[in-house]
């Protein structure tokens, strides 16, 4: 078996989303942060932050490798091979062998002191490797997708009132983001959201008191929702009422809810059940030192 992996062009396109939508058929990806059936486009763009790159077997395309470069740990984002159930047992060996070796050498040559793979639960191959390489695991990610009506009703605490945010609200709103959340450049990316046109803002006031927030970004064909709450203030229901008003705005454009966290957060997945949500994917991280 002759195994190889090449730098993906923009000629492989539909090679790849047709390797990717065999191995999960839609939702939400975690690699290309996109909701819904890929396109070639999709697959081009995360060039040119990651290195994408085709498995080659006995000189055909048969799978899809992508490794997240950025600044610190590098990641294997995916490692797909969705023929490889099909495959004998000896062959199946071979190829996650030599991947294991070539992701194994990818990594030290970049002088990385381990080697972190992420892989869905569903992925047989991704999962293989991380068995070959005894990685250990160190979190997963869980994918929820709204499963509740299309309206949905919170009312806030008693004490507490919401409204849409308007643009006079621009300045103590960020500074609420700000304080609620600790990434500098997130926090000014959503409390630009809060009033712009392309967003929706609510926010939740204990009298005169600005105590939360909730945002809603929308993009083509998808929204990305947020919501802050001082800490004082949590545990009393008003992150309930901001999220159902995140949520209706969603729904409303027909839209399907979708929120991602970390599967050690004993907060968030609760929190999201509470509102309707279920799991749709888990990705699990695993680590191998090198």
């Amino acid at each position: 078996m002759h195994v190889a992996v090449r730098p993906a062009t923009a000629e492989d396109g539909t090679t790849l989303v047709r390797v990717f939508d065999a191995a999960y058929g839609g939702g939400y990806s975690a690699t290309f942060d996109h909701d819904g059936p890929l396109a070639p486009r999709d697959v081009w763009f995360a060039h040119a932050e990651k290195d994408v790159g085709v498995i080659e077997v006995d000189r055909r395309p048969a799978g899809l490798l992508v490794v997240g470069r950025g600044r610190g740990q590098w990641l294997v984002e995916d490692a797909l091979v969705p023929a490889f159930g099909e495959l004998p047992a000896r062959a199946q060996e071979a190829l996650v062998t030599r991947m294991a070796a070539h992701l194994v050498g990818v990594f030290q040559r970049g002088r990385q002191d381990a080697l972190l793979l992420r892989a869905a639960e569903t992925n047989v191959f991704g999962l293989a490797l991380a068995h070959a390489m005894h990685a250990a695991f160190t979190n997963g990610l869980l994918v929820f997708r709204y499963r509740g009506p299309k309206r949905p009703s919170a009312d806030p605490p008693e004490g507490y009132h919401l409204r849409r945010a308007a643009p006079d609200d621009a300045r103590t709103a960020g500074r609420l983001v700000r304080e609620v959340i600790p990434e500098r450049t997130r926090a000014e990316e959503i409390a630009s959201v809060l009033t712009s046109r392309d967003g929706r803002g609510y926010l939740a006031w204990r009298e005169s008191l600005l105590v939360g927030f909730a945002a809603v970004e929308l993009r083509a064909g998808r929204g990305d929702w947020v919501v802050g709450v001082r800490e004082t203030h949590r545990g009393r229901g008003v992150g309930r009422a901001l999220a159902a008003a995140a949520i209706g705005a969603l729904t409303a454009r027909g839209l399907s809810p979708f929120a991602a966290v970390w599967a050690l957060d004993a907060v968030a997945g609760p929190f999201l059940r509470a509102l309707g949500f279920a799991v749709e994917r888990t990705y699990l991280y695993m680590e191998r030192p090198l």
